[in-house]
Parts: C-alpha cells; structure tokens; sequence
C-alpha cells in the first residue's frame, strides 16, 4: 500500500510539473515595451515607403508631398494604438478580477479610442486625395490592404516563432 501511494504522489508531482511548464508566462502576449515598437515601425515604414513608391510609382514630387503627411499620421495613430492596448489590457485584468464597476468606463475609453482613430484615418484619407490622382487613391487603398496583411501575417509567424523558443527552453 505505501509503495502505491508513493507512486502515486510522484505521479501527481509529475503530473504538476510538467502542466507548470506548458503553461505560458503571464507577459507573453502582453504589448512590447515602447522602445521594441519603435524600433518594429521604422523597419515597417522603410518597407512601407520602399513598396509604396514603387506600387504608386510616385515620382519625387508626390513622394515629398505624400510622406510627410503619412508620418505624421501614424505618429497621431500610434498613441491612439498605446491607448487601446492599455485599456483592452485592463478590460481583461478588471473582468479576471470581477472588478464590474470599472468596466463601463473602460468600455467608454475604448469606444473614444475607437472613434479617435477612425478621426484620424478620415482626416488621412481627405489630405492624400489632396496630393494623389484617383488611379493613385485606388491603388493607396488596395496597397494598404495588402501591406497591413503582410504584417499582421509576419507579426503572426514572429508570435510563432516566439512560443517555439518558449517551449524548446522548458
């Protein structure tokens, strides 16, 4: 009878071990650090300029016009973005810690949020059909498509590749 029961708790222990050790970190699928998003969006934007150019075929004067104004856009996006990745961060911690009353007001932020950004993406749209011709407009818009997929597919693979290391390091 005691060899069983030893048994048993070391497969129990085992049993725990090993479940502790599939599980992720609590910061693995938190938003990375300012500095880590800084240095990802300028190897977007040089991407970003590089096909656009040619996906236009933007000659220098349309270029000198078109990309500033895209700048400073993303800039005005970026801390839109900050914010809702805060509040969808704290959506999710007040719901895990049944914190009900908080949660009406962070759904209010994120809709402000929300409303902000869509502000900032009309406001672009009416300046580039300021600098671009419509053949031009057309393909800004089916180029972004395009590109923002290509990111969020290499971002995906990039998540992947992230957890496989996680997992050959347990």
């Amino acid at each position: 009878m005691r060899r069983s029961l030893l048994i048993f708790l070391i497969l129990l222990f085992l049993g725990i071990a090993v479940k502790s050790m599939a599980e992720l970190p609590d910061d693995f699928d938190e938003p990375p650090t300012r500095e880590q998003m800084g240095k990802v969006r300028e190897r977007i934007e040089t991407l970003r300029i590089w096909k656009l150019t040619k996906a236009l075929d933007l000659d220098d004067r349309t270029s000198a016009q078109l990309f500033p104004v895209l700048n400073r856009y993303d800039k005005k996006r970026v801390e839109i973005e900050h914010a809702l990745w805060s509040g969808m961060r704290e959506l999710k911690e007040s719901l895990k810690g049944k914190r009900e009353g908080q949660l009406k007001g962070i759904i209010e932020r994120l809709e402000a949020d929300h409303k902000a950004l869509q502000r900032i993406n009309d406001s672009e749209r009416e300046e580039l059909k300021k600098i671009l011709t419509v053949e031009q407009q057309a393909k800004f818009i089916l180029f972004q498509q395009k590109f923002n997929r290509e990111i969020k597919k290499i971002i995906a693979e990039a998540r992947e590749r992230r957890l496989e290391r996680f997992k050959e390091r347990r």
